[in-house]
């Protein structure tokens, strides 16, 4: 295997896992460039709503792939008896375009797939699929290890007989991040001078938001009962700005097959193994979606059908207890000989003013907390602040 061709199947999984690629608008453009590569993620989700991200791998002129996410497709769910469900394409802040289609009234007792179609004339389909009864999440858990350096997160889970023992999650995360001060005043470095705030600026709460990247899978199989118990499904240090106030995790949980649990342990395992000229060569995944317009035509994704088990928790900073804050310390001007750093001086290396008397300034993320979370609060959040 060539040195480019290594290069361009390392950036396609690391995409595959992490679908963070930026958001290029994209127009399809018809052609026959065998080095484009269609990337499908998403599930036909039963008791809920299906999102499917398309986006297609084009390898440039120096073999280095980029990702363009699709917007002009169409995208339908069909049952075997006929039935075929639209999706339209949706936007969501700070997430990629996708196709939501309304799945949630589809019958366990029939057999779906997912139908794609570009303009340039190509055909996309995965294999019918029977769906599967997702159990629920039974409990959510979080436990400080030994060292108190860090905090796992672990979920467990009863199947039975009559389910999967095959098992794939993904959570989203959300947390609540406070300044340490609250000044009245700010300095505005154009003109020189401070300034009293006129209201309450909002500073001081703040939010924060990601997804999870990692492929977390399981088996149980193996196992004299069908039974996930405490599973780690993040792990969080001791000086991470998430456990710092308010944390919550939203965790959705999917039976699968086997086949589709094979294709991702795959995957996971040349995510994880390669790294360097010795490390095993990744394996070619094809998953269960095909161009079916020309089958020469390489495509990328598994898709699963099922119901899914959805389980939200919060846990505060007091509870979880190994938050070490950061160092919020106050300039020391006894270090500097004279003369002292100007405040115009102290806004550019990144500090932000407390008080006047005694003359305090602080680093920046402590007196602002859009240093480190956005202003975006969740719907859903339990607290009333601002």
């Amino acid at each position: 295997m060539t040195k480019e061709k290594l290069c361009s199947y390392l950036f396609l999984l690391v995409y595959v896992v992490l679908l963070n690629a930026c958001i290029t608008p994209f127009s399809f453009k018809n052609t026959e460039n065998e080095d484009e590569i269609l990337v499908v993620d998403g599930n036909i989700i039963l008791n809920g709503e299906t999102k499917v991200y398309l986006s297609l791998m084009e390898k440039l002129d120096d073999n280095y792939p980029r990702t363009i996410y699709i917007k002009d497709a169409n995208v339908l769910v069909e049952s075997k008896l006929g039935i075929k469900l639209a999706g339209t394409v949706t936007t969501e802040v700070n997430n990629p375009p996708f196709f939501l289609i309304n799945t949630r009234m589809l019958p366990m007792d029939g057999q779906y797939k997912l139908c794609i179609d570009l303009p340039n004339g190509r055909s996309y389909e995965s294999d019918f699929l029977t769906p599967l009864l997702t159990p629920e999440i039974d409990a959510i858990d979080y436990a400080v290890n030994e060292t108190g350096s860090a905090v796992d997160f672990l979920v467990t889970t009863y199947g039975n007989l009559n389910s999967s023992y095959y098992y794939k999650w993904n959570y989203t995360e959300d947390w609540e991040v406070t300044a340490q001060f609250r000044p009245n005043i700010y300095y505005n470095p154009q003109i020189g001078s401070f300034f009293s705030y006129p209201s309450d600026p909002l500073l001081y709460y703040c939010w924060g938001h990601s997804a999870s990247t990692s492929i977390l899978i399981t088996r149980t199989d193996h196992l004299a009962e069908n039974t996930v118990h405490k599973f780690s499904v993040v792990t969080i240090g001791d000086r991470s700005d998430k456990i710092s106030y308010l944390y919550s995790i939203e965790l959705v949980q999917m039976s699968i097959s086997g086949e589709a649990y094979t294709y991702w342990s795959t995957l996971k395992r040349n995510t994880d193994e390669i790294g360097g000229i010795f490390a095993p060569q990744p394996n070619d995944l094809y998953g269960n979606i095909r161009c079916i317009s020309d089958k020469k035509v390489r495509t990328i994704g598994h898709i699963s059908a099922g119901t899914r088990s959805v389980k939200r928790i919060f846990a505060s900073f007091q509870d979880i207890g190994i938050y070490k804050p950061f160092n919020c310390s106050f300039y020391d001007f006894s270090k500097d000989p004279p003369p002292p750093p100007t405040d115009a001086q102290l806004h550019h290396w990144g500090y932000r003013v407390v008080q006047l008397t005694p003359r305090e300034w602080a680093p920046a993320r402590c007196v602002d907390c859009t240093m480190i979370g956005t202003k975006n609060k969740p719907s859903f959040w339990p607290n009333d602040h601002q």
